[in-house]
């Protein structure tokens, strides 16, 4: 078990780094005229792989009905497809679209270029370290679930 003060200061390098991230997201999501919680359900979806509804709701602490008014606009907007489950027609799932895809590229390339530029400071193994552990930290069920569902 780590001491409370070293969870205090990695409680707080985290924040300050979504902070910053989340800064510039909300600038390119007011220009694409998306809110906030749409900026973020497009980062947080893959390419190429689908995500069940209630997993983004999991992901992102909020009840399933809001994240369906949050994939219905971006339907709308054309930036994400839903559609159901192959192994189960009552779980609805999101995939990014292409024009999706290019925009959370754009979410994340300002994040990284503008806001946290210092990671361009790591090295591979370093990046791929904080990666991994960020996976780690950050590991719920559901990631774990969709993790298993993408392998099988």
């Amino acid at each position: 078990m780590i001491s409370k003060q070293l969870q205090d200061q990695l409680s707080l390098l985290m924040i300050r780094s979504s902070m910053k991230g989340k800064y510039a997201i909300v600038e390119i999501a007011e220009r694409h005229n998306i809110t906030m919680m749409q900026a973020l359900t497009l980062c947080l979806l893959e390419p190429t792989q689908s995500v069940p509804m209630k997993t983004l709701s999991t992901f992102m602490s909020c009840d399933p009905s809001n994240i369906t008014g949050i994939v219905e606009q971006l339907v709308t907007e054309g930036l994400v497809d839903r559609k159901e489950s192959i192994l189960d027609r009552r779980v609805k799932t999101v995939t990014l679209t292409d024009a999706g895809l290019a925009l959370r590229d754009k979410f994340l390339e300002i994040t990284t270029s503008t806001r946290l530029p210092n990671l361009d400071s790591l090295t591979e193994v370093e990046t791929e370290q904080l990666i991994a552990i960020l996976e780690k930290a950050t590991a719920t069920s559901a990631t774990r679930s969709v993790a298993a569902s993408v392998a099988a």
